[in-house]
């Protein structure tokens, strides 16, 4: 999520995630970004750091489409900044109605857990909201690595993913309750 530049060589330098994560002030930077999002709830600032230094901010435009419903995909999101939309579109598997937003995420929720854990589909449209959006994406196999190298960063991002699912389920199960 950084870069150096190197005067000796005159090229670009790109930092590595374990270089970025023992910089102080990436670390800092890391702890600012991350510190209220669903994934690294129990994280230590040097744990959020290595988080974040896999990730790659995405900023949106309002209206711009992050991931479509039904595509392949191996990303995570978590929202840094404004809002992202998530919409259904009935008609892409093959029942009458028109696409609707089912939910909107706010800052530190995540997106596309799904996929980033089981390689699925995508089972909704993401959109950024009315003003626009920022994002960082983490790619399945980045985060598998970190995981299988540092087993408490594992163990804490995959708990924090199991209650982010645990808890849109439970939500789900009071809306068809209430609508009955």
């Amino acid at each position: 999520m950084g870069s150096d530049t190197s005067e000796a060589s005159g090229a670009a330098f790109m930092p590595t995630a374990a270089s970025l994560s023992r910089d102080p002030v990436f670390i800092e930077y890391a702890a600012q970004m991350l510190k209220d999002s669903d994934l690294a709830d129990g994280l230590s600032s040097q744990q959020m750091a290595q988080l974040a230094a896999i990730g790659q901010v995405r900023t949106l435009a309002p209206g711009d489409l992050l991931c479509d419903e039904h595509e392949h995909s191996d990303e995570l999101f978590i929202i840094e900044s404004g809002l992202i939309e998530v919409w259904i579109d009935p008609a892409k598997v093959g029942q009458p109605g028109e696409p609707r937003k089912i939910a909107t995420l706010q800052v530190g929720q995540t997106a596309g857990e799904l996929s980033l854990l089981d390689g699925g589909v995508r089972s909704a449209t993401l959109r950024a909201g009315p003003n626009g959006a920022r994002v960082v994406a983490f790619l399945h196999r980045d985060v598998i690595t970190l995981c299988e190298t540092d087993t408490a960063i594992g163990y804490r991002l995959m708990r924090n993913l199991a209650s982010v699912i645990a808890l849109r389920l439970r939500l789900q199960d009071m809306q068809l309750y209430t609508s009955e």
